[in-house]
């Protein structure tokens, strides 16, 4: 099933539904009505305002809602998830996956922003919460500065019931834009940052640092 999202939100959207993966706990595979969303895309394309869209549906229904964000993203605000737009909404800033255990509680929609950042016990994280029958929402980049898969995010979108891949505009050239260019010079891998020190490129305009510094 492919559902495409309106074009002047920038973005596509497709859906995977999976069966028996085989490597998966038996209590993951059966999830008890609950499920795994993954949103996905290059920076500036929507995923923080799909998520604060998404949370804003959730309060609507009634249902108990808890917002992690990894504790490395202070561009805006440490303790919100702050969209390039304005948008905003409070978050608990957390270190580690297992962390994201502890503090779900007893929400039934579980957000998690910046997912990238996250270590690799993440999707196992995800599979537990929802096996106890929790939406687990998550957010990240799925490519690093360099164009490489980026942290977990790759086995989470092959886990999910939902992906939804954002797209945002080519700086350069206007086409749609599914990599990040790296503006600032390479210090380390992993740098936060906002427009300042990044912008969104399309596959012809995107420029990878040299291969040498992805250490």
């Amino acid at each position: 099933m492919i559902r495409a999202l309106p074009h002047d939100e920038r973005a596509s959207g497709v859906r995977w539904l999976w069966g028996d993966l085989g490597m998966l706990p038996s209590e993951s595979i059966s999830r008890a009505g609950g499920r795994i969303e993954v949103v996905t895309g290059c920076m500036f394309s929507g995923k923080s305002r799909y998520l604060l869209d998404r949370l804003r549906q959730a309060h609507e229904q009634g249902l108990a809602v808890v917002v992690l964000k990894h504790a490395s993203d202070d561009r805006y605000a440490a303790g919100e998830i702050v969209a390039h737009d304005g948008g905003r909404a409070e978050a608990i800033p957390v270190a580690s996956a297992r962390e994201i255990v502890e503090r779900a509680g007893g929400a039934e929609v579980v957000v998690i922003d910046e997912a990238q950042f996250f270590d690799a016990d993440l999707p196992a994280v995800c599979r537990h919460l929802a096996a106890t029958g929790r939406t687990v929402l998550v957010a990240g980049l799925d490519r690093d500065s360099w164009g490489e898969p980026f942290g977990p995010m790759p086995e989470l979108a092959a886990l999910a019931d939902e992906v939804t891949r954002t797209r945002a505009v080519c700086a350069r050239c206007g086409a749609p834009a599914e990599y990040t260019q790296r503006l600032a010079p390479v210090e380390t891998v992993r740098m936060i940052g906002g427009a300042e020190s990044y912008e969104p490129r399309c596959a012809a305009c995107f420029e990878p640092p040299p291969a040498h510094l992805r250490r």
